[in-house]
């Protein structure tokens, strides 16, 4: 069916196929056409076609007005984020409904990352630092007129 001023929207509504990645109606004559012509991105707008979503704004039914990032590696069967080695990137279910989405705030069970470290992880940081630097120390082979070599 043809996107004509006569036809009737309700139609078109109903004939229509969410796009894969920001969901925008696709006429189903339109994916059909791509199909045919053996188009690899056939289930995208032509909107995520020419240009890929960096993010996706919408108003979640729920959690109100959201952002989702989705990943641009790999995916398996189930559109999960894969890693480069196959493992699942950021596993966990997301809130907002997007398999894909890799914003921290939409992984249920992911715990966000702290701005302020407490005094342990400090101390920790600190003394592995210490040891870093111990090992990867270059002891000074040449020794400058009136200076004596620092020797950690």
């Amino acid at each position: 069916m043809a996107r004509t001023n006569a036809s009737n929207d309700d139609d078109l509504r109903i004939l229509d196929v969410p796009c894969a990645q920001c969901g925008q109606g696709i006429p189903k004559t339109t994916i059909e056409k791509r199909k045919s012509r053996n188009v690899d991105d056939w289930d995208l707008c032509a909107d995520c076609v020419r240009v890929p979503s960096t993010n996706i704004r919408y108003h979640h039914p729920v959690l109100g007005l959201i952002w989702c990032y989705p990943h641009f590696g790999e995916v398996d069967a189930l559109f999960r984020p894969l890693t480069e080695s196959g493992e699942l990137y950021r596993p966990g279910e997301r809130l907002c409904g997007h398999s894909d989405c890799v914003n921290l705030k939409h992984i249920a069970g992911l715990k966000p990352r702290k701005k302020n470290a407490d005094t342990l992880e400090t101390l920790l940081a600190q003394i592995e630092m210490q040891e870093y630097n111990k090992k990867n120390a270059k002891v000074a082979t040449t020794i400058k007129s009136g200076a004596s070599p620092k020797v950690n």
